[in-house]
């Protein structure tokens, strides 16, 4: 996770769940901080970045002891998952 600071960031910010956000609320909550600053350049490149590997696991980066987004089964779940919340938002659906 310490390659992707500001996904973490942002999974820990917009989308933990103990803060109790419906996925609806998190995602526009995402889009906003994202846009703030730099930080869009950076979570475009980590995003990227994050995507692109197959050593990444998405299982780890969604629930960790720093904070739990979702606990996901499988790590393609967790990369679907994560492409939903993460890349869609900003990406689109391409």
């Amino acid at each position: 996770m310490t390659d992707f600071p500001t996904i973490a960031r942002m999974l820990r910010t917009a989308y933990n769940a103990e803060d109790g956000l419906s996925e609806d609320a998190a995602i526009r909550l995402y889009q906003r901080a994202s846009a703030a600053g730099d930080n869009r350049a950076k979570l475009e490149a980590e995003l990227r970045s994050a995507f692109s590997r197959d050593d990444v696991s998405w299982r780890q980066m969604l629930c960790n002891d720093d904070f739990e987004v979702a606990d996901i089964e499988t790590e393609d779940e967790a990369r679907k998952h994560a492409r939903r919340i993460l890349w869609e938002p900003i990406f689109g659906k391409n």
